[in-house]
């Protein structure tokens, strides 16, 4: 009888344990959440979890997209409702996602900042979460702070589209118009490459 509810324990700590690298698995979520999407087009909590789960991937066209189909279905979901996808006490990656992009869209940036460089402690070399670090710390012309994440975040993946947005802005602050040029063609060409919009119009769009 003790063996035998010994062995229940363990499945059960093991179906959790599934469970709980499934929430962290967010190609596998981004599965689940489009499936969900094709059977119910027009809610809004499961396209700001499919806006969510793009941006941490780096899909920033699909990002986008997903931002402008919340948008156009709850205009206030972003200014008003994103509160209710706050989860202030959590390690799990996915709630993190969608508690620091939901500060974002509420304009708590310093909130925000705080759950990236939360996830950036469990994923220290996700170039990506670097890259929103140091675009909240540009909205907040701290532009030093800016330069160091962008080196970093090139340490890790020198073709982030991001990071040389950033620094092409950073050369156009210090009117250095020429590196700022270049750094904008790298950017067009990854873009391009990745066939999504233009940057700078999905930059400009989420503020």
């Amino acid at each position: 009888m003790i063996l035998k509810h010994k062995l229940i324990i363990f499945i059960l700590f093991f179906l959790i344990l599934i469970n709980l690298a499934y929430l962290q698995d967010l190609n596998s979520l981004v599965e689940y959440y489009e499936l969900k999407h094709r059977e119910n087009p027009k809610d809004p909590d499961n396209i700001f979890n499919l806006l969510v789960l793009y941006g941490a991937l780096g899909n920033l066209g699909k990002f986008y997209d997903y931002y402008n189909l919340l948008n156009k279905i709850d205009p206030n979901y972003l200014k008003e409702k994103a509160k209710e996808n706050v989860k202030e006490n959590t390690n799990n990656v996915f709630d993190l996602y969608k508690t620091a992009f939901s500060y974002y869209f509420l304009g708590e940036i310093e909130k925000s900042i705080y759950y990236f460089h939360k996830l950036n402690s469990l994923k220290p070399n996700d170039d990506w979460v670097i890259s929103y670090l140091a675009y909240l710390y540009y909205l907040k012309e701290d532009y030093l702070k800016v330069e160091s994440l962008i080196n970093r975040g090139f340490e890790i993946n020198e073709d982030n589209e991001a990071l040389h947005a950033l620094r092409c802005a950073l050369y156009l602050k210090k009117g250095n118009y020429f590196l700022a040029l270049k750094e904008y063609f790298i950017t067009m060409n990854i873009v391009q490459r990745k066939g999504y919009k233009n940057i700078w119009e999905i930059l400009r769009g989420l503020r």
